[in-house]
Parts: C-alpha cells; sequence; structure tokens
C-alpha cells in the first residue's frame, strides 16, 4: 500500500457522524433549561389566574342569575312622609359550586320599568355579610328607611294597596368571597308579592248606638273585620272613611290606630252618624238587618300628627269599598 493510499484512509476513518436536530435541541435544552421552565410557570400561572378571575366569577354571575329570592313578609312601620320603619323577612334558594360568603351590601327596591324606561329605587336596604349556601335568609329588623323618589313610592304603596299581585325589583353588586378571591357580581331580581287587594271583604258586626256620644261625637261602634291577603305588615294609623247605605249618606267612621297584619285584622270601628239619622227607623232597620252593604269611601290617614300622603292619596283615589254589615255566615 502506497504513502498516498494510507493518507487517505486516515482521513476516512477521522470523520465524525453529523449531529442531528433532535441532538442539537437537547443540548440547546440542558444548557438553557432554567428558561424553559420559567416559560412553562408563567404560561400555568396565566392558565391559573384564567381560571381565577376569568371562569370563576363568571361562574358565580351565572350561579347568581340561577337563584331564586322569596320574600317571606314586609312590615313597613311608624310612617311619614319621608320615612318609615322597615323589616324584612326573605329567603333566598341558590346553588353554589364552592364556599362563598357576601360582604356587606345594599339593595336597592323598585317597580320594575317599562322596556326603554329607566330603573327608579324608592328606597335602599343596607344588610350585613352573608355565607352562601343553597338555602340562606335575608332578615332584618326595625331599619330606618328614608323614601329616596316620593313619586316612584307613591306609586309603590299604591299597587301594594289597590292590587292582589305586584312586582318588586331588588338590585344589588355585592363583592363575592371565595377564600382570598374577591370580586362584584350583578345581582338583580323581581320578586312577586300579594297585595292588599284594595281592603275588600271587610265584614262588620253588632252596631251598637250609643245612648251618649263619646267626648269625640262618637255615636255608634261597630266591630269589623279587616282582610289581608299580603304578606305586608302595614302601620296605617287613623284611618277615616266617609260611609253611605241605600244610597243615604250616613257619616264617617274612624278605625284608631290600624297596623293590618296578614290575615283578618279585628277593630274596633267608632262611627259619626249623623244625629238625624240616629232615630230614623230606614237607618235603625239596615244596621239590624243581614247582609247589609255599608259603602266606605277612604278620607285620611293620620299617623303621629301627620297625614301620610302615599297612604292617604291612593286609598282617597281607589274605588269605594263595598263592607258586608250582619253577614250571613
Amino acid at each position: 500500500m502506497s504513502d498516498k493510499d494510507m493518507k487517505f484512509e486516515t482521513v476516512e476513518d477521522a470523520r465524525v457522524a453529523p449531529v442531528t436536530r433532535g441532538q442539537r435541541f437537547k443540548r440547546h435544552c440542558g444548557r438553557r433549561w432554567w428558561i424553559y421552565l420559567i416559560a412553562f410557570l408563567v404560561i400555568a400561572l396565566a392558565a391559573v389566574l384564567g381560571i381565577i378571575f376569568g371562569a370563576i366569577p363568571a361562574i358565580a354571575q351565572d350561579s347568581v342569575n340561577d337563584s331564586t329570592l322569596q320574600v317571606d313578609g314586609i312590615a313597613i312601620t311608624s310612617p311619614s312622609n319621608t320615612k318609615f320603619t322597615l323589616s324584612m323577612n326573605s329567603t333566598v334558594h341558590a346553588h353554589s359550586p364552592v364556599s362563598a360568603s357576601f360582604s356587606p351590601q345594599t339593595f336597592e327596591m323598585y317597580l320594575p320599568p317599562a322596556a326603554g324606561e329607566p330603573v327608579v329605587p324608592f328606597m335602599q336596604l343596607s344588610i350585613g355579610g352573608l355565607k352562601v349556601e343553597n338555602t340562606f335568609t335575608i332578615n332584618v329588623s326595625d331599619v330606618a328607611t328614608n323614601i329616596m323618589n316620593q313619586d316612584a313610592y307613591l306609586q309603590f304603596s299604591g299597587k301594594v294597596l289597590k292590587n292582589n299581585d305586584l312586582d318588586l325589583g331588588v338590585r344589588s353588586s355585592p363583592q363575592v368571597n371565595i377564600g382570598s378571591i374577591k370580586f362584584h357580581v350583578d345581582y338583580q331580581k323581581t320578586v312577586s308579592l300579594k297585595g292588599l287587594n284594595g281592603l275588600n271583604g271587610i265584614k262588620l258586626y253588632n252596631a251598637t248606638i250609643l245612648d251618649k256620644p263619646m267626648a269625640d261625637g262618637t255615636n255608634m261602634v261597630t266591630d269589623g273585620v279587616i282582610p289581608n291577603p299580603s304578606s305586608f305588615t302595614l302601620q296605617v294609623g287613623d284611618l277615616t272613611v266617609d260611609i253611605s247605605t241605600l244610597g243615604m249618606e250616613l257619616g264617617y267612621s274612624v278605625v284608631k290606630d290600624l297596623t293590618l297584619h296578614p290575615g283578618d285584622n279585628r277593630v274596633k270601628i267608632y262611627n259619626h252618624i249623623h244625629p238625624e239619622l240616629i232615630d230614623n227607623l230606614l237607618f235603625t232597620a239596615s244596621i239590624k238587618a243581614k247582609n247589609t252593604n255599608i259603602t266606605l269611601t277612604a278620607n285620611s290617614t293620620v299617623f303621629n300628627g301627620e297625614h301620610i300622603d302615599w297612604l292617604e292619596k291612593p286609598l282617597h283615589a281607589a274605588p269605594p269599598v263595598i263592607a258586608v254589615l250582619n253577614p250571613s255566615e
């Protein structure tokens, strides 16, 4: 073998096999592994934050949207033309996929507006923190409440007094707490309520003409039952109504310190009958007869010496109520 051949063979044997793309990538990763670890952690953190700040609030909002609010009782007492005292018991039915709570919040209440019309709240109700469960209660007692909008509240009270059914809008923007995660959701519900149905169904009993009128001029007293089919307790004060029967004006009647509770309300009625009717045979016969219709037309409501406009105006504007004296049971 010549020297030339030997040199060629030596060069051939010294060739290194070419490095593949995969091998180059492995070497690259081996030298810069920390860069890829940081990138992975950033991507993982972004995914977790996306769940926390995107998916979890969306799930919570869906749960709020699917929840139901049931008002079990509302009490409006100590009325004036600018404020009153409010108590309310309500029940929320919800499905919370995680343990959560609401921070203290303020509800606004309003009549649901017609399409395209703005919401006009007429009162606010602040409550404390709440733990969210499948069923939980929202109860408040004796909260001094200002009337935010006189016209809107007048419309609301009119619906309460006149209608058998009405809707009440409730909204807030509570903060939801899930562990250390905090965010706000929109809470807006329409609640169906029972109204007082125009105070229809009043029954009167035991009409008694007094031998001597009382100091305030009362010359006849009767017992009465005023039905309240609603879940409202409503403090009215002194309610005065004009009364007539068989087309004959009789005078007026006063129910003193009236508070309407749900169910039948038994009251004493102080009647101021025109003096010339007291000995009228037609009148005396009518108050003894069975099923005598007495027409009641609301005149005024007074509490603590103040005429309560949001009670007085809708009652006065409502159609007369027909009460039955000596009903056949």
